[in-house]
């Protein structure tokens, strides 16, 4: 709105702030004065009662009067830039109108453009099967013939395969550590951990790997969605400050090339931090960062 005089400025919003207090404190004078307990006791009966002097309710009509006469000013200015306020809220409302109107305009000049474009692409389809092309794997094989190299059935079930693989693998979770007995309650395991980390997420748990006397067997973890796993991962580094699970590790579910590149950074770290001891090193997206030790 401007710097328009009639727009409400902060002053006039305290001055009507302070209209208000003066107001509730001329009733609450009258109301003492006349010893009113609420404002259903003020009728005319009551102010005119016996035993009220004409000097005590002229006193309090004068007081009165001077209040509403030095406010008169701001609660004109006011009403007058409310009446602005208004006027203007209705100009805005009639612009969204139109930019509304032209947006369902546009969508649907694009909408014919779509149909245009699609009822052509159908008519050269329709051509190609009239000369002869009897399926629409003819048309498509030869419609990207000379810019997309063919793909082996074998290729596409392989890329399809590895979609779906990294999708489920993005659920899932990898503990390394858990101890593991003959006989063993993994749920109640996995669930003991997660408390730790002070989180209580759906899941289902099983080992992975061949049994040995000799080493705990990792444990893969499915969760619902990715967001608990990531979650969890953000406090995994918490277990180090637990007694119970302090030498435990969660780990994404990694794909083989991703186990081998971890690795390599696992090494590339590893060297660096004999040959700089006074940084610390640690992993973050795929690279090998360092800070100062505190």
């Amino acid at each position: 709105m401007g710097d328009s005089e009639s727009d409400i400025s902060v002053g006039d919003l305290d001055i009507l702030k302070d209209a208000g207090a003066d107001m509730n404190a001329w009733i609450g004078n009258l109301r003492t004065v006349m010893k009113f307990k609420s404002h259903q006791d003020v009728t005319v009966e009551k102010l005119s009662k016996p035993g009220i002097s004409k000097d005590t309710l002229a006193k309090i009509l004068f007081e009165g009067y001077q209040m509403v006469y030095s406010h008169r000013n701001t609660c004109e200015s006011s009403r007058v830039g409310v009446e602005k306020l208004k006027s203007e809220l209705i100009a805005a409302q009639r612009s969204v109108v139109k930019l509304q109107q032209q947006l369902l305009a546009s969508q649907e000049k694009l909408l014919e453009n779509q149909t245009a474009q699609l009822e052509e692409m159908s008519t050269v389809v329709d051509t190609a099967v009239d000369k002869g092309m009897r399926s629409y794997s003819q048309v498509l094989s030869r419609t990207i013939k000379d810019s997309v190299p063919v793909l082996s059935e074998k290729t596409l079930k392989k890329v399809v395969q590895e979609a779906v693989t990294d999708e489920d693998r993005s659920k899932n979770l990898v503990v390394f550590g858990l101890t593991e007995e003959k006989s063993e309650d993994l749920d109640s395991k996995i669930s003991s951990l997660f408390d730790d980390i002070e989180e209580k997420p759906s899941f289902e748990a099983l080992r992975i790997g061949e049994q040995s006397e000799e080493t705990n067997r990792p444990v893969k973890i499915r969760l619902r969605n990715s967001d608990n796993v990531h979650r969890i991962l953000q406090k995994a580094k918490n277990l180090r400050k637990t007694s119970k699970h302090r030498t435990v590790y969660i780990q994404p579910d990694r794909s083989p090339e991703e186990r081998a590149k971890h690795r390599e950074l696992v090494k590339e770290m590893r060297r660096r931090a004999s040959e700089d001891p006074d940084s610390y090193f640690f992993i973050f997206s795929g690279e090998v960062c360092h800070r100062d030790k505190a």
